[in-house]
């Protein structure tokens, strides 16, 4: 079992695979950051060098910038040392995944209770201007 775990893990084609979804839920999480952002929601992101990203640049920008540099620093980094520590790399990507999946499912979650509320709080704004009769 062990050994089968540990011949998985070290296959570079899972490596890639990985990067592949690394990348695919980084755009996920940048989308889903900005449906929660946009436009200028700075106090609601968790992460402090992201949300000064988001302050300087803008949310749109500063998605765009942030995940960028993310993406383009770790993909170099795994270039450079995937044939030399396959295993740890897919022991790391997997993890990352994981909580990136978890990041994305959360924030759409979020946008979704926000938008619901706001969509509540406008019929109710309706209502108020009317007259009942």
């Amino acid at each position: 079992m062990k050994a089968s775990f540990i011949h998985l893990f070290s296959r570079l084609n899972l490596l890639i695979l990985q990067f592949i979804i690394f990348v695919i839920l980084n755009i996920l999480d940048g989308h889903s950051t900005w449906k929660v952002l946009y436009p200028d929601k700075h106090h609601r992101e968790m992460n402090p060098l992201a949300r000064w990203v988001f302050r300087k640049l803008g949310v749109t920008k500063g998605i765009i910038t942030y995940k960028t540099v993310l993406i383009l620093i770790i993909g170099i980094l795994f270039g450079h040392y995937a044939k030399k520590d396959t295993f740890s790399l897919n022991v790391i990507l997997s993890v990352a995944n994981i909580v990136f999946l978890i990041t994305v499912v959360h924030n759409y979650k979020v946008y979704r209770k926000i938008h619901h509320s706001q969509r509540k709080s406008d019929k109710t704004s309706e209502l108020d201007g009317e007259e009942i009769s």
